[in-house]
Order: C-alpha cells, then sequence, then structure tokens
C-alpha cells in the first residue's frame, strides 16, 4: 500500500529504467486513495516535441488530477520528497551547535 500524504512529491517512474516520467504533488488523501495533480512530465518520452498537438494533448490528458487506489502497486510511484517524517520525528534535526 502506498503511504503517501497530503503534501508529498512524488513520480511516476518507468517500469524498467525507473527514470521519473511524471512529477506530481499529492493534494488531497484519504484512507483508500489519494489524489496527484501532475505538474511535470518527461516531453521526450510523451512526444511533446513532435507538435503542438501532442503539446496541448499533454497538458490537458498528462498533466491533469488523478485519482490512486493506495493497493494499486502497478502505478509505479516513487516518494521524491515527504513534508512528514514517516517514523519518529525529531525535535532539533540539525547537528548539535548549529542554530536554526
Amino acid at each position: 500500500m502506498w503511504p503517501f500524504k497530503t503534501g508529498d512529491l512524488i513520480a511516476k517512474t518507468h517500469i524498467f529504467t525507473k527514470k521519473p516520467l511524471k512529477i506530481g504533488l499529492v493534494v488531497e488523501h484519504n484512507i483508500d486513495t489519494f489524489l496527484i495533480k501532475w505538474v511535470w512530465l518527461d516531453k521526450d518520452f510523451f512526444m511533446e516535441k513532435e507538435g503542438d498537438i501532442f503539446m496541448e494533448l499533454n497538458k490537458t490528458f498528462l498533466l491533469g488530477t488523478a485519482q490512486v487506489h493506495r493497493s494499486n502497486m502497478e502505478a509505479n510511484l516513487s516518494l521524491l520528497n515527504s513534508k512528514y517524517s514517516y517514523g519518529k520525528k525529531e525535535k532539533n534535526p540539525l547537528p548539535k551547535g548549529v542554530a536554526p
């Protein structure tokens, strides 16, 4: 099950190369699903360089919002950055003697 929460930056990765194909932000989550607003895509992979029609189609369909069920492990997602601390949160993550 995907542990993503609102505010997490995630990527949809290529199944073999693990290269990010799309990057998005989790904008909403609940127990069963989470909602991703895609903000970036790999233009070479999605044929944006082939013409204006592909650029518009990619913006409309690929950079839209997608809902993912937490049990859908075929989604090939990875966490890039989290606003949450998964596990025990430290009070001061800076080394001793370093002021924030």
